[in-house]
């Protein structure tokens, strides 16, 4: 036979447990009302004192904020200190922050004004500072432009309207004010600036090493970038101050660089210049030369000048008056010229000779006549002509020496036979 354990079990439930311990109190009903009555009296007032201070406090702080605060002349805004080192000027940068004098200093929302300024193209760095009672500061630290941006290579920068400034980090700007130094930055030109925006930063790989370039090459004073063409699109071509070409690739530009400079210093004690040199090949680069020669006759060559335009007889009869057109001489036969310059020296006084000339009555037919060999070799003179004699030398004289014309003519006369 089984045996069977004992269970100990509860002899009562739990709601039997629940009324043995209930405490037995009659309570009044009048008494009860009034309690609770009491109760409520007491937290309406709690209610309404507590509502009526936070009012007070809330209506006094605001009242005293605006009589201390924000109508107080004290904290009106009238002094704003910018500071920039590009080219953007106060009124623009007042402008786009939304700031003005005359405002109060705490209606300044100085973080949308940070912002709205962080979105101008120029600026880098923007920083908006409130200084009580009365003052703002911002800085900004503009984009330093390290090249020009434009279409073709024949277009002119500074002067063009599509032409966009580019800073290191290919963020392309424009700008109204032209300053001194952007006038003489290299230009990168071949770029298609129809899908070009202020502000937009350029990541194709030509323009980041067209910028690497001229960042590498920025200290150099033997070779200096003028103009970078990225119109092949796999190759950058060159030019520098000197007008000559050099092609660079897309990949590995400072060793590029550095084997142009090797090749400069390799030329400099020879003083050739490079016409053309092409980087792309690492061994045996092709280059060319400048020809001294051709250049220095093309230094000398000077243009024909341009044929003169013949007057308009019209305009020349126009503008001369009858009056004062002079007849031109003929020209004259040559006995007609030699006689008249025969006369013009007779006519100058005469200059002191030691040289004798006869006279006409003391010389003889025999004496002046040469003979027949000696006729035959003189040339014929013409009738009227001027004939010199010679008059006899004498050992006491100075030796002959040859006589002038005027000597000659002195005193002319003509033979007769």
């Amino acid at each position: 036979m089984k045996n069977s354990r004992v269970r100990n079990q509860r002899v009562s439930n739990t709601r039997q447990r629940k009324q043995q311990h209930l405490l037995e109190v009659t309570v009044r009903h009048d008494k009860a009302v009034a309690q609770r009555n009491r109760a409520i009296f007491f937290f309406t007032c709690k209610l309404v004192f507590f509502t009526a201070l936070i009012g007070g406090a809330y209506m006094g702080g605001r009242e005293a904020l605006r009589r201390f605060f924000w109508e107080n002349p004290d904290y009106f805004l009238s002094d704003v200190r910018v500071a920039t080192d590009g080219s953007l000027t106060r009124e623009q940068i007042l402008a786009v922050g939304g700031i003005r004098e005359g405002r109060n200093i705490f209606t300044v929302d100085l973080g949308k004004a940070q912002a709205a300024l962080m979105e101008l193209p120029q600026a880098e760095r923007v920083e908006v500072q409130r200084v009580l009672p009365n003052r703002v500061n911002i800085t900004i630290s503009e984009r330093r432009p390290i090249a020009w941006v434009i279409s073709s290579a024949e277009e002119d920068p500074t002067s063009s309207d599509h032409a966009f400034l580019i800073d290191a980090r290919g963020v392309v700007m424009r700008t109204k004010a032209k300053l001194p130094e952007y006038l003489h930055l290299p230009v990168i030109s071949g770029v298609a600036i129809g899908n070009l925006a202020p502000g937009q930063r350029v990541m194709t790989p030509e323009m980041q090493a067209a910028l690497e370039l001229i960042r590498l090459n920025a200290d150099s004073t033997r070779f200096q970038v003028r103009n970078v063409d990225l119109a092949k699109g796999y190759c950058l071509r060159v030019r520098d101050r000197s007008h000559a070409q050099v092609t660079f690739g897309l990949d590995r530009v400072d060793a590029q660089l550095d084997r142009l400079n090797r090749l400069l210093d390799h030329l400099e004690p020879a003083r050739r210049e490079i016409q053309t040199v092409n980087l792309l090949v690492e061994r045996n680069m092709p280059v060319t030369f400048v020809d001294p020669n051709a250049v220095a006759s093309a230094g000398t060559a000077r243009p024909d000048p341009a044929p003169a335009k013949p007057a308009d007889p019209k305009v020349v009869a126009a503008a001369v008056k009858p009056s004062q057109v002079k007849p031109t001489p003929a020209p004259a036969s040559p006995s007609a010229a030699l006689a008249k310059a025969a006369a013009d020296a007779a006519k100058k006084p005469a200059t002191p000779a030691p040289v004798v000339v006869a006279k006409a009555a003391k010389v003889s037919k025999a004496a002046v006549e040469p003979s027949a060999p000696a006729r035959s070799a003189v040339p014929q003179r013409a009738s009227g002509a001027v004939a010199p004699v010679k008059a006899p030398s004498s050992p006491t004289e100075n030796p002959p020496r040859r006589k002038t014309p005027i000597e000659f003519i002195k005193k002319p006369f003509r033979l007769d036979g």
